[in-house]
């Protein structure tokens, strides 16, 4: 109703777990980096918990998204089941399609299918969203699924997200077993005054096309003391606040208006209100002591003859101040074409223009790889490495403090890259997919003097060899192909920007809106035979394989984060760092 008034492609404040929508908040980061953690480490089990509206939801999808390709994952959000019924939704979520009735049998198939992942060296996670439903017959099995491993490994990492009432079951005696099971576990907690702020300020600048609405200190004030933090009571309040708005025809939120939007849902009768008095019996007890306190008053004032109130210091309200923070960058998401009979008409989606990279400059002369590596810093290189990889995406990066503590390089560099809108492609490979991708990268080394990983980022490339740099003295190392392969342990992490926020892997794991802006996509390209609406076609996947093999990565019409990769680098448009080759 209030879209086009406010200048906003989509509503912001939806009650939908849109994992673009996601604001991470301290607490939201500490959580992801839990949940990479468990995965890097493959603990058993892991417990996420959070109040009603925390975000625990938009928390799972994100996650899932964040996955790569080297990882599979099942997501039950309705765990009203049975045993059975549990292992036979799990194995549909794996597409294993099996039609076996016993538990057993169940379990034996399951068992199968993850020796098969073992192999492939792959890990399985299952997620199990809103697990406070789960009743104890279900959980037992759980537990029985989760001992399914070999002599070094866990075959089925599972993680629980639920409610607070989660954490009781599985403190009672009955439920010991499992409890004891679980290896790392994070209570997430709404947002903090600053945060809300944010947050608020975060999804309207991810719904807008344009600068035209903004809220005042006070209207957030009242809007924290409304919601006490919790994301879903700040979208309800905040969209009540734009339709008010939007009816006195202003696109300033005001305490004002923010107090009417409030007021109005206290009277509606939707669950979200401040507890209004609808008895006469409180208020006649409210007017009673009202007026006792003035009786009080009145005596104090006969008595010392003085102002009462001139003992008391006069005091005024704390001001709440918020700091600006700086949101992830947005990724650029077109409108998901709507099907009908027809097929699907849809406008070309707008497509984001990356700046091209500046040259570092390198303050020192070029040495070799050989002797850089020998007086390495190990630890240090990885944040430095990744700051050089981003700047030549121009995208600045600040860590976090408490992200230096984690020890998965793997984790680190996942959880970083996000707080800047960027994703990272994990790769053991071999020189030719860098030479074929030509994007920074963060190459691994091991150097002579420590056990522990370093990285430099991979800052060009020639026709004999690669130039490195340590990011942060900007040390220009030259390496041949030869001695490249002698020291690289062939590991790479690669940043990329998911720009048109494809989901999961196309077409098995993702959504049908998905689907339809690759077709669109596709199309833009020059490719007109293209339809594009949701149907994962044969002609489809043909082409996918088509450009797959252009840049000699598997062939297999599956499009995973390696291949976004090599589809947003056929799109000039998007203008990606392009490494020089001399």
């Amino acid at each position: 109703m209030y879209n086009k008034f406010f200048g906003f492609k989509e509503k912001p404040f939806k009650l939908v777990p849109n994992p673009a929508y996601l604001f991470l908040s301290k607490s939201h980061e500490e959580a992801l980096a839990y949940l990479n953690y468990a995965i890097s480490q493959g603990d058993g089990f892991v417990k996420i918990i959070g109040e009603v509206g925390t975000g625990k939801t938009t928390l799972c999808r994100a996650f899932l998204e964040s996955l790569d390709d080297y990882t599979e994952a099942a997501y039950i959000f309705n765990p009203k089941l049975g045993p059975k019924q549990l292992l036979k939704t799990i194995q549909d979520e794996f597409g294993l399609g099996s039609e076996r009735n016993t538990i057993k049998d169940l379990i034996d198939d399951l068992n199968a299918f993850l020796m098969l992942k073992k192999g492939e060296g792959k890990k399985v996670v299952l997620l199990i969203d809103e697990a406070q439903n789960l009743s104890k017959n279900v959980l037992e099995q759980l537990r029985l699924i989760s001992n399914l491993e070999t002599t070094q490994d866990k075959l089925l990492q599972i993680i629980l997200v639920g409610q607070p009432e989660l954490a009781e079951m599985l403190n009672t005696h009955e439920l010991r077993q499992i409890g004891q099971r679980i290896t790392l576990s994070y209570h997430l907690l709404p947002l903090s005054a600053k945060e809300t702020k944010g947050y608020i300020e975060y999804r309207i600048g991810k719904a807008a096309q344009k600068q035209g609405v903004k809220f005042d200190v006070s209207a957030l004030r009242q809007i924290y003391k409304f919601s006490g933090g919790i994301p879903r009571l700040i979208n309800i309040v905040c969209d009540r606040s734009l339709l008010t708005a939007f009816v006195l025809n202003q696109t300033k939120i005001t305490a004002a208006v923010a107090r009417t939007a409030i007021q109005e849902l206290a009277n509606s009768g939707s669950g979200v209100s401040f507890g209004k008095i609808t008895s006469k019996k409180p208020l006649v007890l409210l007017f009673a002591l009202c007026v006792i306190l003035l009786g009080v008053i009145f005596s104090q004032f006969m008595v010392f003859n003085r102002n009462p109130f001139s003992s008391y210091p006069k005091t005024e309200s704390p001001k709440t101040i918020y700091p600006i923070r700086i949101p992830i960058p947005p990724a650029v998401i077109p409108q998901a074409p709507s099907a009908d009979d027809a097929g699907v008409k849809q406008a070309t989606p707008p497509l984001p223009v990356t700046p091209s990279p500046v040259p570092v400059s390198h303050k020192t002369p070029s040495i070799k790889l050989a002797d850089y590596l020998k007086q390495m810093d190990a630890r240090g290189s990885r944040a430095a490495a990744l700051k050089h990889a981003l700047n030549l995406w121009n995208t600045p990066l600040e860590i976090k403090p408490y992200l230096n503590s984690i020890k998965d390089d793997k984790t680190f560099f996942d959880l970083c890259a996000k707080l800047s809108g960027f994703q990272i492609l994990y790769s053991e490979s071999d020189i030719r997919l860098l030479r074929n991708l030509e994007l920074p990268a963060l190459l691994e080394f091991y150097p002579a003097k420590d056990a522990l990983p370093g990285y430099l980022a991979l800052h060009g490339l020639a026709e004999n060899g690669v130039v490195l740099s340590d990011g942060e003295d900007y040390h220009s190392i030259h390496a041949d192909w030869d001695e490249l392969k002698l020291h690289w342990s062939g590991v790479a992490y690669i940043p990329w920007k998911n720009f048109l926020s494809f989901q999961g892997t196309i077409p098995t794991r993702t959504s049908t809106d998905s689907i339809a802006t690759l077709k669109l996509f596709l199309h833009n390209l020059g490719f007109e035979h293209v339809i594009p609406n949701n149907d994962y076609d044969a002609s489809t996947r043909a082409l996918v394989k088509k450009i797959q093999a252009k840049y000699d990565i598997p062939a297999d019409g599956v499009v995973g984060s390696l291949t976004k990769i090599i589809l947003y680098r056929e799109n000039e448009a998007f203008q990606m760092p392009k490494l020089t080759k001399k």
